[in-house]
């Protein structure tokens, strides 16, 4: 079988799929940050107006972008974040600046180094640049030609650095779970959180707010949290069904601004925790076949030959790492090869019913996997909602190692508010895995 070449194939234009950043516009509309889809497409910087038109749009060769910021120019910073660079643009989408012509083209830092996940760009009162660099473990403050002036490495796996008028960084230690303020030689002088999950849990974002609390978003705990400067917690927005929000900025008028991944939303909510403004225009389960197609992966599609029908390749994830393989010629299965600690999978979206039974069956085979491979459920509800925390997706036999091909099924019950389901067929870790005659149908006895 051969490699497959990345081909965008499913990413929607104009429609919100996997919310980051979020700001509020001197104008009153929104300036919306999209990753995009699982597969690495439909990333792009969206504003909308307060009656939900989205009045401008840009997206260009956007991967999974994490932050746009206003410049006082009028033109966007933008950290683009699958193509690990930062750039700015003009509304008109002409390009000014771009990290990948630092270090003569090569897009080299002055000490040597690449961006490796720039997920926030901010520029600063002086014009530079601070950028939140999380595979590298820190975040730094360069020029506009990638010379570095100071740089904060004790963070890991940081999110959204911002810098406070104190001259102190105020950054999310992702992995950490904790949140971190540094002084400019790097001494923690402020934190929240334990390390614990139950006090923070993959926290993405912290802003210092006028009256010297810290607002933070709590993404895996699905809340967004306000606490003093002594760690009390003054104020509390948690949502009921699984939202992962990212971004959340306090406004002028006491409102916060949320984005939502998990239900590809973004909301004002008020001090009492009501929705005074809501956008969501991805409806993930519209249309859906009632049954798994080409689940033998014999079946080119049409539009895309070199890929089998009915089925998407999700990178999104992959942190640049991995191959598809398919051979349409020897059609014994779909595969893939990954080297790194992120996740691909092949995915198929299918209706399905709360509380009713079905049997979920595949072949799997594995070739020095070291990590795990598994077909898995990713419930949905009627918004386009997962159910289920990404690490406790139902599914069939977690595999590793080496094993030849293995009969794999699972009887699974939908849970309430399902509507549809994500088949996905997924690797994490180093090694290669293979799967082949993907089955999901309902066992009418239950």
């Amino acid at each position: 079988m051969r490699a497959l070449d990345k081909v965008q194939e499913i990413g929607i234009e104009k429609r919100l799929e996997f919310p980051t950043d979020v700001e509020l516009l001197p104008n009153g509309n929104i300036l919306v940050t999209d990753a995009g889809y699982w597969t690495g497409a439909g990333s792009e910087i969206l504003e909308i107006d307060r009656i939900g038109n989205i009045v401008w749009q840009y997206g260009g060769t956007l991967k999974f972008a994490h932050s746009a910021k206003l410049l006082p120019n009028g033109n966007l910073l933008i950290a683009d974040t699958g193509n690990n660079r930062v750039f700015e643009i003009t509304r008109d989408g002409e390009v000014l600046m771009d990290s990948n012509q630092w270090g003569d083209g090569t897009g080299r830092l002055s000490d040597g180094t690449y961006l490796d996940y720039p997920n926030d760009a901010h520029q600063l009162e002086s014009g530079t640049l601070l950028i939140t660099d999380r595979n590298n473990n820190r975040v730094i403050e360069c020029d506009k030609d990638g010379n570095i002036i100071r740089c904060w490495d004790s963070v890991n796996h940081p999110h959204n650095g911002d810098m406070l008028p104190n001259g102190n960084l105020l950054v999310a230690s992702s992995d950490d779970n904790k949140i971190i303020e540094l002084d400019p030689e790097g001494r923690v002088v402020w934190s929240y959180g334990d390390g614990s999950t139950d006090m923070l849990n993959w926290p993405r974002d912290a802003d210092r707010l006028e009256n010297g609390n810290t607002l933070i978003v709590d993404s895996k705990n699905h809340r967004v949290i306000e606490v003093d400067p002594k760690g009390n917690i003054v104020w509390e927005y948690k949502t009921e069904k699984r939202s992962q929000p990212y971004d959340a900025d306090r406004l002028s008028d006491g409102t916060t601004l949320i984005s939502f991944q998990a239900s590809s939303s973004v909301a004002i909510i008020d001090d009492s925790g009501n929705r005074l403004w809501n956008f969501h225009n991805f409806f993930r389960t519209s249309a859906l076949p009632d049954m798994i197609v080409n689940g033998d992966f014999r079946t080119p599609d049409s539009r895309l030959p070199d890929k089998p029908a009915g089925w998407v390749r999700c990178d999104l994830l992959s942190e640049g790492g991995g191959r598809f393989l398919w051979d349409k010629d020897k059609p014994d299965g779909v595969g893939i090869e990954y080297n790194r600690d992120g996740a691909m999978w092949w995915q198929q979206t299918v209706k399905a019913s709360a509380g009713v039974t079905y049997l979920l069956s595949g072949q799997v085979k594995t070739e020095d996997l070291d990590g795990m491979a598994q077909i898995q459920l990713a419930f949905v509800d009627e918004k386009g909602c997962f159910i289920h925390e990404p690490k406790s997706l139902p599914g069939g036999k977690v595999y590793t190692g080496t094993t030849d091909w293995t009969l794999d099924e699972a009887q699974i019950t939908a849970p309430d508010r399902t509507t549809g389901v994500d088949i996905r067929l997924v690797v994490i870790g180093k090694g290669t895995v293979w799967f082949n005659k993907i089955d999901f149908i309902e066992l009418p006895w239950f």
